[in-house]
């Protein structure tokens, strides 16, 4: 008996994110793996230039496509699909007419959820293209359970297709320093002291004036911790540069610049704490890159940090300061916890992987291919 290969999937990946953050690292991520997978044969619809730039050795075909991300001319120009050709859309925003054929991932539904999204603009436009997601793309992907949950919550008919896919992390990046190496960063960023750190909080739902609240009552009795903030390459959004005008302990806070990737497991590592204060994530990438680098963790107990950091981190609610300043005087006065994390933390990490993701990936397309019409 002979048995036939199966053919490849063909798959037009929208790859405009790439080289953005937040999904344009997903997108990266997973593509830097798909395009070696035999499974399926991937066309890129992007910006040629950006696609050669961050994956030089795709080989495939690249169909040009510029749009803006969420903006008319997306729906209007979007490229095409070919005869038995899925489509993987990154993001919410997903080609309408195509929809059958597609894969759609969503990442959370903080412009649903988040108050910061007031505007009725922002909330019809998500509202609209979830719920055409739920009721007719192909199979949605979420990247948390309790991105699952919410997407069914508010769109039941999402329930029969809709499947969570974790993302991952770049265990090659992300791992525990160096002592030597450790000591040199500090000493290049003057990093003298003790510090806590936050990274990624652009958006006022990242909750980091909530931690300047709370450290406030540590520093009036005078804890040796300095608070350490990155991922605003030295510019502080408009919520947190408010809550610091005039703050009586702004002595105690600093502003790092940015760093390149190969930094970042340092930085981490540096810190004698990282907190992860966030009232809504989908995910929670920081969480997952602190542990991989064996740094003590606190996080607050909403939205999918739970399902990411398991029984690693010391939990609080985003809203008490009370909880946040006891987790971390724990961390700091017991190096039995400080020690457990080290060990824990990279294992716990380690349960997030790319491979695993481009894995699940995989029997999504099929099942949406075996749905096409001949």
């Amino acid at each position: 008996m002979v048995f036939m290969a199966k053919s490849p999937i063909p798959v037009l990946f929208d790859a405009r994110m790439l080289g953005f953050s937040g999904i344009g690292t997903q997108v990266y991520s997973v593509l830097k793996l798909l395009i070696h997978r035999p499974e399926v044969r991937l066309t890129l619809a992007g910006d040629q230039d950006a696609i050669q730039k961050y994956l030089p050795e795709f080989s495939g075909e690249i169909r040009p496509f510029r749009a803006g991300i969420y903006s008319v001319r997306e729906q209007l120009q979007f490229p095409a699909p070919r005869k038995g050709e899925i489509v993987h859309s990154p993001h919410y925003n997903a080609a309408l007419k195509y929809l059958r054929r597609s894969v759609v991932v969503v990442h959370d539904l903080i412009h649903l959820d988040s108050q910061e999204f007031s505007n009725p603009v922002y909330r019809l436009y998500a509202s609209f293209f979830l719920r055409q997601v739920a009721a007719k793309a192909g199979a949605v992907a979420t990247v948390s359970n309790h991105s699952k949950e919410r997407m069914m919550e508010n769109f039941p008919a999402s329930k029969s297709r809709i499947s969570t896919i974790y993302n991952g992390i770049d265990h090659a990046l992300f791992k525990v320093p160096a002592t030597k190496d450790l000591i040199a960063f500090k000493k290049k960023y003057k990093l003298k002291r003790p510090f806590a750190l936050c990274v990624g909080i652009g958006k006022k739902h990242k909750n980091v004036d909530f931690v300047v609240r709370s450290l406030k009552t540590l520093w009036d009795g005078d804890l040796d911790l300095d608070f350490c903030i990155a991922g605003t390459s030295g510019k502080l959004p408009g919520y947190l540069a408010e809550a610091l005008e005039g703050f009586e302990h702004s002595s105690r806070i600093r502003i790092l610049p940015f760093f390149e990737n190969s930094e970042l497991p340092l930085l981490y590592g540096a810190a004698d704490v990282f907190i992860m204060p966030s009232l809504l994530e989908g995910f929670g990438f920081p969480l997952a890159e602190a542990m991989a680098c064996g740094t003590p963790v606190v996080s607050s107990n909403r939205s999918s940090l739970p399902e990411v950091g398991g029984e690693v981190p010391l939990y609080f609610d985003p809203e008490q300061e009370s909880e946040l300043r006891e987790a971390i005087l724990r961390i700091l006065e017991n190096k039995s916890i400080r020690s457990r994390m080290k060990k824990e933390g990279p294992a716990q990490a380690r349960t997030f992987t790319w491979k695993a993701h481009v894995d699940a990936l995989i029997p999504l397309y099929e099942q949406v291919a075996s749905g096409l019409p001949d």
